[in-house]
């Protein structure tokens, strides 16, 4: 990203949540002896390399990503950041090359002290559900996860997560912190159709559901359920019928099926298993808009210190403009829970937390809400 110039960096500065008005006063914004937590959305119009450089010089922890938009209270913005101040004994932890194949790594040992880990990595990488299952290996449910993937909302995958020694692709970023996190994970889309056997698969594409070519199954409900026909662009119909992975008693979890391949197969946003057995699910305003009071309604159950939203951007490109009612519905639950603390985070690619089992979990098409104590 190009350097500002004072003019421009006073107009983003605007955006960012914070009153200042240079450079050196964002970096005032940032505290020693914890992670300083960025969370950008994409077109901002800043150089962050020369953030990590101004920050490295003043010996302070900086880790983050780029992602579609960021979340303040009840508005959504493409430009801006989020700074979190998360307290911990570690430093930030890059992996490096997951997209292509680095699954051997070894993350810092845990502490008495280490309650949460906190995952933003690169949304638009292979390998995703194989890396946090790794995670989660090392770690065990002896933390709580909350994360996102982060990238462009153009789907190009670009550098997007970055710590004090730079900006990198096919990475993931590690935190973890001595805070506590309660959680909320809801989604809200409803089943039309299924379950159908994801018969052949290979990481994140569906060859065969019940041994028929994907693309034709998913094609032939979602136009026998709707009046829409699939014609060249099949990510504008596909944004309102996700698929749910099967979890008796649960809400299913969602993959985002996102395009189809040369070959026919339905790409989605994370892994899905061979043989999993798949719903085809589809939206309701007001129901999206409920799930995320009840995720929020879970996370803040008394007043809390701090607040991140993680929240899908696909739900944006499906909710367009009752999307600010979730982000308004999320508020009011904390505000009738005696909370003072702004809503804040990020539209991600892919969500990231731990079950109430522990266990740790890649989503799509939902809403996260962590509230630290």
């Amino acid at each position: 990203m190009p350097a500002l110039s004072d003019v421009d960096l006073i107009k983003i500065l605007q955006h960012m949540f914070i009153p200042n008005q240079s450079i050196s006063d964002l970096i005032d914004q940032l505290k020693p002896n914890v992670t300083n937590l960025l969370l950008f959305g994409e077109k901002t119009d800043i150089d962050i390399q020369q953030i990590l450089n101004s920050a490295d010089e003043k010996g302070l922890k900086v880790a983050g990503g780029i992602f579609p938009m960021v979340i303040n209270e009840n508005e959504h913005h493409e430009e801006g950041c989020v700074i979190k101040h998360i307290e911990g004994d570690h430093n930030p932890y890059i992996v490096e090359g997951i997209g292509k194949g680095n699954l051997d790594f070894e993350l810092p040992q845990l502490t008495e002290n280490d309650k949460s880990c906190l995952v933003f990595l690169d949304g638009l990488m292979i390998n995703i559900s194989r890396f946090l299952e790794r995670l989660y290996e090392q770690y065990w449910n002896k933390v709580d996860y909350v994360g996102a993937g982060c990238g462009s909302l153009t789907l190009e995958q670009t550098p997007c997560v970055f710590d004090n020694s730079g900006i990198y692709q096919d990475s993931a970023l590690v935190i973890l912190s001595t805070e506590e996190l309660n959680l909320g994970v809801k989604h809200g889309w409803q089943k039309i159709a299924g379950p159908f056997v994801a018969n052949k698969t290979e990481g994140n594409k569906v060859y065969q559901l019940n041994w028929r070519p994907a693309y034709e199954v998913y094609k032939e409900v979602i136009e026998a359920h709707s009046d829409v026909k699939f014609g060249d662009d099949f990510f504008s119909i596909s944004k309102g019928f996700p698929f749910g992975i099967y979890k008796e008693g649960k809400e299913d979890i969602v993959r985002d099926p996102i395009a189809v391949d040369e070959d026919g197969a339905l790409v989605c946003v994370g892994n899905v298993s061979q043989n999993v057995s798949l719903n085809i699910l589809c939206g309701d305003n007001q129901k999206l808009i409920e799930s995320a009071s009840e995720a929020a309604g879970e996370s803040v159950e008394t007043a809390t210190k701090d607040m991140l939203i993680v929240d899908c951007i696909s739900r944006v490109l499906y909710l367009e403009d009752s999307f600010d009612k979730e982000l308004g519905a999320v508020k009011e639950v904390v505000q009738q829970k005696g909370g003072n603390v702004k809503s804040e985070g990020v539209l991600s690619i892919g969500e990231i937390s731990s079950s109430k089992e522990g266990y740790l979990e890649l989503y799509n098409k939902t809403i996260v809400v962590s509230s630290f104590q």
